[in-house]
């Protein structure tokens, strides 16, 4: 009995003991397993970081391809495509809806790009193939292996570090339609030369001989404009709600035309449609110049000169002018800001004048009064921020504006001269 109890304890710890083994051997079969795939992955994800193809600091550059939008000022990127996927022309239409001005201005697809270090970590992990300094026309083929609205979304992005501005949407058309609709011109436009490379002037308030300097670069080249039967058709249609929009729905809707941006948004527009007039779109050409049969892109003085077209504040009435200038600048409304007039002229009733002149103008001037110094010449207008008042000049002969103290509780001071008197 003693014996038999004995074998049994002995056998009950043995598979005790074997079953443990089995256990730990288990666990360290796992354990291996997970060690041998954790450097696995690490290798892989280390030549990949180190190769410049991830980046886990970043966003996945799918994340950054942003939905096409309807924006008051929108940029349509314009391609134009052939059957063999080659860009043969590019333009930015910039549709203002304050304005209802409409510019378009033709970026040659002969130019090369350098693709800047961190974009391009993120667009080899699109396509591993693609070079790192690109060429225009090529946009398209160098991501054949995506669908059209990847591809060109990726096209966008790369034309919008090259100008340095924001793209609402992009249209993509074919060669046959662009054919139909457009026709080239040799043109001439000039553009302010930004020295600095910071996309803003040399001189944060120029001289007029500064800024004749600074405007003293000038691109020719074959300008993208709408031909003369494109344009009739337009005209047929302007100012009629339902013809723009069966018009709009009709393009969408056709074989060769292409667009991130969807109908519905599309005829978010109609209102500035109706409102502008064909004759008057005003045509540009890129800021940069052509080094034997390359164009080279002015990127700095590219982005001003999109920006300078933006803040266009006044909407065209007359046709452009064969030879293409740079737009005038925005200038920041004084309408809001509390004016105060001095009559520094001692011509009795002058300052009372020009309060009722500026006041049925729109603006805000509450309080008039005597100039107390010495009788002043040119009207003196003092501002506390730097870009207020240039509007203010319209109404006065060759007035001094310069920025300084202003009395307490008013934005501007007017002091006026003898020479407004007359």
């Amino acid at each position: 009995m003693v014996k038999k109890g004995t074998d049994m304890k002995k056998n009950a710890v043995l598979f005790f003991f074997k079953s443990l083994l089995k256990s730990i051997l288990v666990i360290v079969s796992i354990l291996a397993v997970g060690v041998i795939s954790y450097k696995v992955s690490y290798q892989y994800l280390s030549k990949q970081l180190e190769a410049g193809k991830l980046d886990v600091q970043e966003k996945e550059l799918e994340s950054i391809l942003d939905q096409a939008k309807t924006d008051e000022i929108s940029k349509n990127l314009i391609y134009v495509v052939n059957d063999k996927q080659m860009i043969t022309h590019m333009m930015l239409e910039i549709c203002n809806t304050k304005t209802n001005n409409m510019d378009y201005i033709t970026i040659p697809t002969n130019a090369d790009y350098t693709i800047p270090a961190k974009m391009y970590q993120k667009l080899c992990v699109v396509d591993e193939e693609i070079p790192q300094i690109v060429r225009l026309s090529k946009l398209r083929r160098y991501f054949s292996d995506l669908e059209d609205a990847e591809a060109y979304g990726y096209a966008e992005l790369i034309m919008e570090k090259l100008l340095k501005t924001d793209i609402s949407y992009f249209t993509v058309i074919s060669q046959e339609i662009y054919d139909l609709h457009y026709q080239e011109q040799k043109m001439t436009t000039q553009y302010a030369k930004v020295l600095d490379g910071s996309g803003q002037s040399a001189s944060a308030s120029p001289s007029p001989s500064e800024q004749a300097q600074q405007y003293n670069s000038s691109v020719t080249m074959k300008v993208m404009v709408l031909s003369d039967s494109f344009t009739n058709q337009l005209k047929d249609i302007a100012g009629d709600e339902t013809k723009i929009m069966a018009y709009i729905k009709d393009q969408y809707n056709q074989d060769g035309i292409q667009s991130n941006l969807t109908v519905y948004n599309k005829i978010g527009y109609i209102e500035s449609y109706m409102k502008m007039d064909s004759s008057l779109y005003h045509y540009w050409a890129l800021p940069g110049e052509y080094n034997g049969k390359l164009f080279t892109v002015d990127t700095a003085s590219a982005s001003k000169f999109i920006s300078d077209i933006e803040n266009v504040t006044e909407t065209y009435t007359t046709p452009q002018s064969e030879e293409k200038s740079v737009p005038a600048k925005k200038q920041v409304s004084s309408k809001g800001k509390k004016i105060i007039i001095l009559n520094g002229s001692k011509i009795s009733g002058l300052a009372a004048a020009k309060q009722k002149t500026l006041v049925d103008a729109g603006y805000t001037v509450p309080k008039v009064g005597d100039y107390t110094q010495e009788v002043l010449t040119r009207t003196k207008i003092i501002v506390s921020k730097k870009k207020w008042g240039a509007d203010l000049t319209t109404y006065f002969k060759d007035p001094q504006l310069v920025v300084g103290q202003t009395p307490d509780g008013y934005d501007i001071e007017i002091i006026l001269g003898t020479v407004d008197a007359n």
